[in-house]
């Protein structure tokens, strides 16, 4: 793959050319300072490390100038005779052709040594952001077969039990709906049960019983078959067998609640006597509605 990036991976700006003149300001003070131990003896090692140093950090550019520079510093100040650039001879030649041959080399090959690992990150990069797009791709279409999936079930669902569905609700999505004939049948206002939902229609110990429907993060009851006290116009309860349902999607759990006319579909708690009262709204305390098994 050809990335023509790849020769541009030493950041830009003019600070690198300082950075190189600092390096080799280091070089001809570490140099300074061993001559009088070292004398005449290697007068360009010291500044051909600066110069590695400069290529591996700084790139092409600063690498040459601070070749060129360091030629005559070291020619200048470390090569007999000290601190005289009249006379040349055998000598100069010979160090400077010598810093001119590894010098070059090395930095041709660490360039070459960078470009292909800037090049590697970079195909890296790319790498990770096709597969990152690929990722999003699998989760939107997994996500459009879900819906398309959840959106067959829930027709089915709906025009198989449409007469008999009384409850349908998203409570991740805040949406509640309540069949208005059912609403009707139940004496309670419209106001009232926009407020409070569900929860004005069912007996309280019921309500609390399918708590965990009216919540997103709630503990939900089975689905299954449940005995619900349901209020009647007359302001008492009416036991009704209903049939609870669920339909799991990627923006929440949709709610089913329909009146189960047929046989029970799974086993349900007995229902409690109710306690005989004076008044006909008065119900007994006993659990009615099923745990589902």
């Amino acid at each position: 793959m050809e990335i023509r990036n790849a020769r541009r991976w030493a950041e830009p700006g003019a600070k690198r050319y300082v950075g190189a003149l600092m390096v080799v300001f280091a070089a001809f003070l570490l140099r300074s300072l061993m001559h009088p131990v070292l004398d005449h003896a290697m007068p360009g090692v010291f500044f051909a490390c600066a110069v590695i140093i400069v290529e591996f950090t700084w790139g092409l550019g600063p690498a040459i100038m601070a070749m060129l520079i360091s030629i005559p510093i070291f020619d200048f100040f470390f090569v007999p005779p000290f601190r005289d650039i009249a006379m040349l001879d055998r000598r100069d030649v010979m160090i400077v052709t010598g810093f001119l041959t590894i010098t070059p080399l090395a930095v041709v090959l660490i360039e070459r040594l960078r470009r292909a690992q800037y090049r590697a990150e970079l195909i890296a990069e790319v790498a990770q952001t096709r597969y990152d797009m690929l990722l999003r791709a699998e989760n939107e279409r997994m996500v459009l077969s879900d819906s398309v999936q959840l959106g067959n079930a829930l027709m089915t669902y709906l025009t198989k039990h449409l007469d008999t569905i009384f409850y349908l609700a998203n409570p991740a999505t805040h949406y509640e709906f309540v069949d208005e004939h059912f609403r009707r049948a139940t004496g309670v206002t419209p106001e009232v049960v926009k407020r409070d939902g569900l929860r004005a229609l069912l007996h309280p110990e019921d309500a609390a019983r399918l708590a965990g429907l009216f919540s997103a993060d709630g503990e939900r009851p089975q689905h299954g078959a449940h005995n619900l006290r349901i209020r009647t116009r007359e302001g008492g309860y009416e036991v009704f067998h209903c049939e609870l349902q669920y339909f799991r999607a990627h923006v929440g759990t949709y709610v089913i609640l329909r009146l189960h006319a047929g046989p029970t579909v799974r086993p349900v708690t007995p229902l409690h006597t109710l306690a005989p009262a004076a008044n006909a709204g008065e119900v007994s305390e006993a659990p009615i509605v099923s745990g589902g098994v």
